[in-house]
């Protein structure tokens, strides 16, 4: 494979570049809001339909799933039959599922509006890496991608606070009606400004049997490990579901091998630069989100740390990456990925091993500092190596790269949380309880929260490991970022 040529796309005006990126961005920004904006208004919703929270919770778990799961359906489609049809079409399916949120007369209505609307999100979220690294020259590919990161960045970060004002102001169906006119006028953005890709001319068929193995073995996977971490289901029945994954993720590998035009075409993985990329960038966020999960716990459970307090201090992680993403993007379009991806990973691992070390009089100072650095590594790491990893792919590819990309994100999102819970429990033998009603003895609870940190410390520094072992390919004649 060689690096990305630059073609007639990479010839459009620098104003329409920008266009695109911005049009990009807007379903990236509402899809990744919407990942964290319901969960403030889950108790109001509640009460609206007269459910228990552990009804209410599918409310979140059925977006997350239904992403998950069709991820890589929409990368392969549109790398056959062209980007642009399809970023438009999750636009309004995203716009429309919204509406239907919105509209709900009970759980079962909002659960399946919310299940459209995670296949429009997922739309979205699969094709615009692959969309910015078609449009953007390898000159300016970090920084554009580096936007894209602060977006998801700053919307990870508005979710709970832009949610709790919306549902004071005006109700909770307000948080699912803001999203229909800013869809609306990115649909007709993707029409006017967007180009379409090329589609493949080879005529290969779509893998219909693949796609069902992976959604249901991706399903299982993560319905398991969610049901692990949120206690909706017995542990038992999380592991049930996650063996049953397996199975048919072995499935899906046979049946794979034998299709000439698979669903994930293993020539992907023979490449070094884009394995270890996504690899790394899978133990990268299972480390930060770990972290994520446990450390509200010891803010306000153990050291009793006020909500707003706790928001402030968890805020800084976003707020710096946010900032970061961009500089450091542009930075490795004039260095390389290398060195950026294995110090910001370094840092990351330094400062979880000094997060472990937190005590009972650590200060307010020092902790806030730690979780800045944690953005900083965040920031170094993110851009860089999601420029690496699209760019070392053929442009009739990029749409299945995009979206291997943003699944190993979802995935190391949801097995770093599980990680967190599943070792917390085992080390302490205690269950880490969401709504703080069970006390957990100070001591216990910081043996555990310690054993995290330093767990995820270990799979930042493997993730590390891996980018340098990227980094010996590329040295040796491989493809260059």
């Amino acid at each position: 494979m060689h690096p990305i040529p630059q073609n007639a796309e990479h010839e459009i005006s620098r104003r329409r570049r920008t266009l695109i990126l911005v049009n990009a961005c807007v379903l990236t920004f509402m899809a990744t809001l919407d990942g964290s904006i319901v969960n403030v208004a889950l108790p109001v919703v509640a009460h609206a339909f007269a459910v228990g929270i552990d009804a209410v919770q599918w409310v979140v778990t059925s977006y997350l799933l239904t992403i998950s799961a069709v991820l890589l359906v929409w990368g392969r489609l549109s790398d056959l039959h062209g980007r642009k049809r399809f970023f438009a079409a999750g636009l309004a399916i995203f716009t429309l599922g919204s509406f239907l949120c919105g509209l709900s007369a009970n759980l079962f209505e909002l659960v399946l509006a919310r299940v459209l609307q995670a296949v429009g999100a997922s739309m979205g979220m699969a094709l615009v890496q692959g969309i910015v690294t078609a449009i953007f020259p390898p000159k300016e590919r970090g920084k554009a991608l580096g936007f894209v990161g602060t977006v998801v960045a700053v919307g990870s970060l508005l979710g709970p606070s832009l949610g709790g004002v919306i549902v004071v102001a005006a109700g909770w169906r307000a948080i699912f009606f803001v999203n229909v006119p800013v869809g609306i006028a990115g649909v007709i953005l993707t029409l006017v400004v967007m180009p379409e890709s090329k589609a493949r001319a080879d005529g290969s068929p779509f893998d219909v049997a693949g796609a069902v193995l992976l959604a249901l073995a991706i399903i299982g996977s993560f319905g398991g490990m969610l049901a692990i971490q949120e206690g909706v289901f017995p542990p038992e029945a999380g592991l049930a579901a996650i063996g049953a994954a397996v199975v048919l993720f072995v499935l899906f590998i046979r049946v794979e091998r034998s299709r000439q035009a698979p669903l994930v075409e293993g020539v992907l993985f023979k490449n070094p630069i884009f394995t270890f990329g996504i690899v790394a960038a899978w133990m990268s966020y299972v480390a930060m989100f770990a972290y994520v999960f446990l450390m509200p716990f010891y803010l306000q459970s153990y050291r009793h740390f006020s909500v707003l307090e706790t928001g402030v201090l968890m805020s800084l992680y976003p707020v710096v990456t946010a900032v970061l993403a961009p500089l450091f993007g542009a930075l490795s379009d004039r260095i390389t990925y290398r060195p950026l991806t294995i110090a910001g990973l370094l840092v990351n691992a330094a400062v979880l091993v000094a997060i472990a070390g937190l005590g009972p009089s650590s200060s307010a100072t020092l902790i806030g500092l730690l979780i800045a650095l944690l953005g900083v590594g965040g920031a170094a790491f993110q851009a860089p190596n999601n420029s690496s990893v699209m760019g070392a792919v053929p442009r009739d590819r990029l749409g299945i790269a995009g979206s291997l990309n943003s699944f190993f994100r979802n995935l190391g999102m949801v097995s770093g949380t599980t990680l967190a819970v599943s070792l917390f429990t085992a080390v302490t033998r205690a269950r880490i309880d969401p709504s703080g009603s069970t006390a957990i003895d100070s001591a216990v609870f910081l043996h555990g929260f310690r054993a995290v940190a330093l767990c995820a410390a270990a799979v930042a520094l493997a993730g590390a490991a891996a980018s340098a072992v990227r980094g010996r390919f590329n040295a040796a004649g491989g493809l260059s970022s």
